[in-house]
This record gives C-alpha cells, structure tokens and sequence, in this order.
C-alpha cells in the first residue's frame, strides 16, 4: 500500500509544520509520502526556517508551486488537480489531501480512514469529522452547512483511492472553486464540489469515517467565517507541544 500526501503552503507556515508534526506523529506506522507546495510565502523567515527544518528531517519536499500569494484568484485546486495527475502519481494506491490549517489530536486518523474505504467499495474517497478544539465535533448548526459534509468531500483531510476513473474526473474538471449559474440563480461550488458531483454520477461516493481531526478554516483565504474562526493560540499550544516531543510518533 502507498499514500502520497499533499499540503498546500500559502502564508500559513505554522500551521504546515504543525499538520506536518501532528500527521507523522499520531500516524506513525502509515506508510506515507508527503510533497509541500509552496505559493511564495512571506509570512516570517523563522517559521519558514523551522517548516524546512522538519521537512528535510523527514524526506519531505518543499516545492514552489508556481503561484504566488498575489495570484489573482484562488489556486489552492490547481495545484492540487496538477499534483494528482502528476505521472510520478500515477501507481500510488491513496492520494491524502491536506489542508495547511489541519491539526491530528487523535492517534490513528489515517488508519480509520483507509478502514472506512475498505468498508465500502462505493466510496471513492472518505474524510473525518472537523472540530475546533481537536475534543469534540464543530457546532451542529455549523456542520449543517452543505459544504462541511454534505456537498463535497472535504478537502482539509481527504483520503482518496487513485483509480483511472477518479484522474479522468480531475484532468477533465479539475478540483478547483467554481460560479455555477443557473438561469435564476447563481451558487459558489468551493475546492473538490464538482469533482464531488461527477463521482456520484458514477456510482461513487464520499464517506465521512470515525475520525476526528480539528481545523481551523480560512487562515489563508479568509471569507464570512472569519469572524467564528477559534482562537489562534491552539495553533501555537499544539505546535509547542509537538516540538516539545521532538521525535515525531512520541506524541499522544
């Protein structure tokens, strides 16, 4: 079995080396590959220095995606749909899709994932539950917004089988935000929607498995949620503690 696994860097360097930390360090017996792009980033020349640090401790590389943090729209599903279908992705079993500001508090989430998949051969890919605290699930009424569970697999931590047919629905529409207008009405579709959508026309599903991760939202492209974000210091708390344990798989 591989996993590749992919992060997107786009001024949130704290919160990469944190999900970084955190991913190697409560899923230590994955087999896992992870490719970090880079949009440029300006956000502190300490925090890039750290970032780095760990990643060359753990054979990850850092990349330039190409984009820069002044790109005119959001590029996040871009590089991603380029990463997918990247030839050196070709025979990797799991593509892992990870948001910068993701956090693992829990041992195992990997592993109950890719047990939610082998539980339904329908789903073509499964993501956890999101909490603010990495304790207890979002607030219900804000896990009742469609684009959390319902309309998309989520991509903030989305485990997906790399099958012929899922690459031919990246390279065909991409995994990008979309306008999609109706005659009376237009709607936002955000990052992994229309992909969503497409794999249901062929009989394939999303999951969401017994696993919880906690998510910050909007630390890079802030929206209207800005003002329900949780408090910043978790970030620093989680990443302390992570350091703290030095080596990664010591932290519980």
């Amino acid at each position: 079995m591989s996993i590749h696994a992919v992060a997107v860097n786009h001024n949130t360097t704290a919160y990469t080396e944190l999900l970084l930390r955190s991913l190697f360090a409560q899923n230590p017996d994955v087999p896992l590959s992870v490719t970090v792009f880079d949009n440029d980033s300006n956000d502190g020349a300490e925090a890039m220095r750290a970032l780095r640090t760990f990643a060359r401790r753990m054979d990850m590389p850092v990349l330039p995606s190409g984009f820069t943090t002044r790109t005119a729209n959001t590029s996040h599903g871009e590089i991603l749909r380029r990463f997918t279908l990247d030839p050196a992705r070709a025979t990797t079993d799991y593509l892992l899709y990870l948001d910068a500001d993701v956090c693992f508090t829990q041992r195992g989430t990997i592993h109950r994932l890719l047990d939610a998949l082998e539980a339904e051969p329908a789903a073509f890919g499964a993501g956890p539950r999101q909490s603010w605290d990495g304790v207890a699930e979002m607030p219900a009424e804000l896990a009742a917004n469609p684009a959390i569970y319902a309309n998309r697999l989520h991509p903030c931590c989305a485990l997906v089988r790399n099958t012929p047919l899922f690459r031919r629905v990246v390279e065909a529409v991409g995994l990008s935000t979309v306008s999609y207008h109706w005659a009376e009405r237009s709607e936002y579709w955000d990052t992994f929607q229309l992909m969503t959508a497409v794999m249901g026309t062929h009989g394939q599903r999303h999951i969401i498995a017994d696993a919880l991760v906690m998510h910050a939202f909007a630390v890079s492209y802030p929206n209207d949620w800005e003002s329900l974000l949780p408090e910043k210091h978790r970030r620093d708390d989680w990443l302390a503690r992570f350091r703290a344990a030095d080596t990664p798989g010591s932290q519980r």
